[in-house]
């Protein structure tokens, strides 16, 4: 986890929270709002440190290497307090939590509460803590995390600095991934560690996880490696799939998703490839009078077998289902071939082999 604001991954949200610091006053109560994984809790946990560092006369970055700093980063001290809505939802946890904050801290200057998925709390709850937010003792900060800021009341979001946690970039998720494989001196493929950025849906908390999985012993890791635990499938199965729908070539559908079952790929992360695949060739084609009629309707059937997929018996017979549909269909009178170059291009973006992109690994 990152220690130190400068070390966030997100950078709207460095800048902002580095401004804060910066100019020496941070607010009592902060709402921290984005997907999970995307670092509420460790921004949360470091500035909890700041604002108790023993090093720290003013305000600014915890040195990390104090007892206060090492005791919040165990989460060892007492003063820091972290609750899970989820499991402590109710109005008698709050009402516990108001008799708590009325008590000086016990080692450090600040009293720090971190309530992760607060959205949880019922109502009454919410009514609970609301009266500790509009009248908060000087030593006491909330930090309110949340993935669904719907469902917290516009009076709890009134009293709280609000902070945006977006989804992180593909580019974000890889700069992470490499300051782990280089403090850890890992032995890691730059495509390999591309593809696992590509792969896991903006959270970095989700790439630190396989990635912990991956670096097992001494050995490199190769994008291979990546595949086989994602259960994903190769940039130029997902090609030679599309291809053989679009081109007609239906007999070959059935013998290429048998052999990608039999590899262990995973039937949704496969559905997902193809997608994605299919939105990149719709988005370079679509010109007026010259957008693809079939890639949009295989795109359009493959979405409707995502329903499917959860309550088949055979996983994989969605898909194939939807590819042959398009595939018979174009089987009597086959479509324009398409370009291998650009159709290579748009399947493998999801496993990062793509080299002559602009903006980093996406």
């Amino acid at each position: 986890r990152p220690q130190k604001i400068g070390e966030l991954d997100l950078t709207d949200v460095r800048d902002s929270l580095l401004g804060a610091l910066k100019g020496g006053k941070l607010s009592h109560a902060y709402l921290f709002v984005g997907p999970r994984g995307s670092g509420k809790t460790s921004a949360a946990r470091i500035l909890a440190a700041a604002v108790n560092c023993e090093e720290n006369e003013k305000l600014g970055e915890p040195c990390g290497k104090c007892e206060t700093c090492k005791g919040i980063k165990k989460g060892s001290v007492v003063d820091v307090l972290e609750m899970d809505a989820a499991s402590h939802r109710g109005i008698d946890d709050i009402r516990s939590l108001k008799e708590r904050i009325k008590l000086s801290p016990v080692s450090l200057r600040k009293k720090v509460y971190i309530i992760d998925e607060v959205h949880m709390l019922t109502k009454e709850a919410f009514n609970a803590l609301l009266k500790v937010l509009e009248e908060p003792p000087v030593h006491v900060m909330f930090f309110l995390c949340t993935t669904e800021l719907h469902k917290v009341p516009e009076t709890i979001i009134s009293r709280c600095a609000k902070v945006a946690f977006t989804k992180a970039t593909e580019k974000e998720v890889f700069g992470s991934l490499m300051k782990i494989v280089k403090g850890e001196k890992l032995k890691m493929d730059k495509e390999a560690v591309k593809m696992l950025a590509m792969s896991v849906d903006g959270s970095f908390r989700e790439g630190h996880k396989l990635l912990e999985q991956l670096a097992v012993g001494d050995k490199k890791i190769t994008k291979e490696d990546v595949i086989k635990i994602l259960g994903l499938a190769g940039g130029d199965d997902v090609l030679e799939l599309l291809k053989a729908s679009l081109e007609g070539r239906s007999g070959e559908i059935g013998k290429k998703l048998e052999e990608l079952e039999q590899k262990g790929v995973s039937a949704g992360s496969l559905l997902e490839d193809l997608l994605k695949g299919l939105r990149e060739m719709i988005r370079e084609k679509w010109i007026p009078g010259q957008a693809r009629d079939d890639e949009v309707r295989l795109a359009g059937l493959l979405i409707e077998s995502a329903e499917k997929l959860r309550v088949s018996p055979l996983p994989f017979l969605p898909i194939e289902l939807a590819l042959l549909e398009v595939g018979l269909g174009n089987g009597g009178k086959p479509s324009t071939p398409i370009a291998s170059d650009k159709l290579r291009d748009s399947s493998t973006r999801r496993l990062g082999r793509n080299d002559k992109e602009k903006n980093g690994p996406r």
